[in-house]
């Protein structure tokens, strides 16, 4: 067996392998930000909705009180035009008039007051809220019942909070730019020898990596594959030790012996 081509597909695991290294010291920040960011939108389009549906009640009630307003100086205009009346057939016509204008209040009324007791049940649900938020009983409280200050201030919390992370993460991708650059080139270079001299190798290698295994090539580790913990069949040990590579039967993987990670760091170094 050729163990050069081994050599060359575990220096380009430990490559991968020093490049998720450094993506590991972002601490899961992307997936922290994006799940921060989810909250966000979704409070915001909760606060959004409450400040619609309270701009529509204060443009109904409006409209109702000009409506109400209106007509009551109607009604006057016709209450004093049936003091002038000069037979009881204009006195009617006015007085069917005086009614319509009056039903008309009574209903601009009934609708006021849907207003008023939308408004103070939406805020009994939210006074109720707030006392369960004081006795820690959150898993109680329904979206409804969150308070409007409350919930303004768990927005400017989640952005604050965002705005941290978003940070923390820019300050490490600066820090390691220039060495996940470099280690990109290196990368590049050593696929390139790889595609050249184990073709085969790396179709297996990229087979394995397109399938969300990050560490395709692994070491024999106590008799066992080091990436699922299933045991090499003992007449596979010698061909590990002496530089070949066996095919985990469980997961697929490539294992090999703990000497050639050694052997790519010491050659990376």
């Amino acid at each position: 067996m050729d163990h050069t081509k081994i050599n060359l597909i575990v220096r380009l695991q430990h490559l991968d392998n020093k490049i998720q290294n450094i993506v590991s010291l972002q601490k899961g920040l992307p997936e922290e930000i994006e799940a921060l960011e989810e909250d966000i939108a979704f409070t915001a389009k909760q606060i959004e909705a409450r400040k619609k549906i309270a701009a529509e009640h204060a443009k109904t009630r409006e409209r109702l009180n000009d409506t109400i307003e209106h007509c009551r100086s109607k009604i006057k205009t016709f209450k004093d035009k049936q003091t002038l009346a000069r037979n009881n057939k204009e006195y009617d016509a006015l007085s069917k008039q005086i009614e319509y204008e009056e039903k008309e209040i009574a209903q601009a009324d009934i609708q006021l007051q849907d207003i008023a007791q939308t408004e103070q049940k939406a805020s009994e649900m939210q006074e109720k809220g707030r006392q369960l938020i004081a006795e820690n009983r959150y898993d109680e409280i329904s979206e409804d019942m969150m308070p409007d200050d409350i919930l303004e201030q768990q927005l400017s919390d989640l952005r604050d909070q965002v705005e941290q992370k978003k940070e923390e993460l820019e300050s490490i991708i600066v820090e390691t730019a220039g060495e996940v650059s470099a280690l990109e080139q290196k990368i590049s270079e050593q696929r390139t020898v790889v595609e050249k001299e184990a073709k085969r190798l790396l179709s297996k290698y990229d087979h394995l990596k397109n399938g969300n295994i990050q560490n395709a090539v692994v070491k024999l580790h106590r008799q066992a594959c080091s990436g699922c913990n299933t045991r090499v069949p003992t007449n596979r040990h010698t061909l590990i030790v002496q530089g070949g590579f066996y095919l985990c039967e469980s997961c697929g993987r490539i294992v090999v012996h703990e000497r050639l990670f050694d052997e790519a760091a010491e050659q990376d170094g």
